[in-house]
């Protein structure tokens, strides 16, 4: 004996049995996708900023957990640091990486290879990070 669903469509939906959906294929990591990533990770303080910590005497790098690959520059005022990324972008203070000013709610794309990355004279940048794709 089957159920009548002919008065409730939608249940009868429900009571189908599930077919399986094709499978999901990954999607490439592009530049595009990853800035898109970073922007997305920079626009969620809530998961990055009790991360900051500010030492006089040092940069700090500081991983961001379950971001993939990302992480925080913490430059002193004044302090140049080697960076390796392949995105970065400004969260705050003022910063500059080969000379170029880092903004806020810009992504930059890097070419292989390090750059420097200089804080203002005026107080600490806090910038994000992310890995080159390999």
């Amino acid at each position: 004996m089957s159920a009548d669903f002919s008065v409730a469509p939608e249940i009868a939906q429900l009571a189908a049995p599930l077919v399986p959906s094709p499978a999901v294929r990954p999607v490439a990591a592009t530049a595009g996708r990853r800035a898109a990533e970073l922007a997305r990770l920079a626009a969620r303080p809530t998961e990055w900023w009790d991360l900051v910590r500010f030492d006089p005497l040092a940069p700090a790098r500081v991983a961001v957990p379950a971001s993939g690959g990302a992480w925080l520059l913490i430059t002193p005022p004044g302090m140049v640091t080697h960076c390796e990324c392949g995105w970065a972008t400004l969260l705050a203070g003022e910063a500059t990486e080969d000379g170029r000013p880092l903004r806020p709610g810009r992504v930059r794309l890097h070419a292989a290879g390090g750059h420097p990355v200089r804080g203002s004279e005026h107080g600490y940048a806090v910038s994000l990070h992310l890995t080159a794709l390999r």
